[in-house]
């Protein structure tokens, strides 16, 4: 960015600011620091009415990458009895050509509690992550599927932490993916 700034400088298209120019421009406009209050003072903006909440956009994938996921094994630890994945308790190297000098914890795995798994995604679902839907009244964001599509998980419902539903419960309100405006 800063070869590709000098050039169009020197070219005449584009001129160029500092920080502190600026700053005395947004203190004289009396309006606070932020990203896009800093673009409305460079491109001139004076007397022109500004919109006062910035226009934010987030991009969401519209298909998800990975159709695999992999579950570890749970093992209970030796030294307090509670229960770590897999993971937790190796030996933390994951290849054989880096040597990773960090303790081995394998020998504080008791027995296993459950067995590692595999879940393969093999078909697509009505609802997908970021999707908007309406629930008893309210706007929820979708986390994910559950069970085989049985379930719909939202975020923050009140009082719990996620909440699962059927998915003739919800109603869609918007499909996100692309560049999509935040949603708080």
């Amino acid at each position: 960015m800063t070869m590709v700034r000098w050039r169009l400088t020197q070219e005449g298209q584009h001129n160029s600011t500092f920080g502190y120019i600026t700053k005395g421009k947004r203190r004289e406009l009396e309006i606070e620091k932020s990203h896009h209050n800093d673009a409305f003072v460079i491109a001139g903006g004076r007397t022109q009415s500004r919109v006062t909440r910035p226009l934010m956009l987030e991009q969401i994938r519209r298909n998800k990458r990975s159709l695999e996921q992999f579950y570890d094994a749970k093992y209970r630890d030796l030294r307090d009895g509670k229960i770590r994945s897999g993971s937790e308790l190796s030996s933390g190297r994951r290849t054989r050509n880096i040597n990773l000098n960090g303790e081995n914890l394998r020998q504080h795995r008791a027995h296993e509690v459950s067995a590692g798994r595999r879940s393969i995604k093999k078909k697509r679902y009505p609802y997908k992550q970021h999707d908007l839907v309406l629930f008893e009244g309210t706007i929820y964001k979708v986390i994910g599927m559950q069970n085989l599509g049985a379930g719909v998980k939202l975020k923050n419902y009140p009082g719990v932490k996620n909440k699962v539903v059927k998915p003739s419960a919800v109603k869609p309100i918007r499909k996100r993916g692309g560049m999509c405006e935040v949603v708080q």
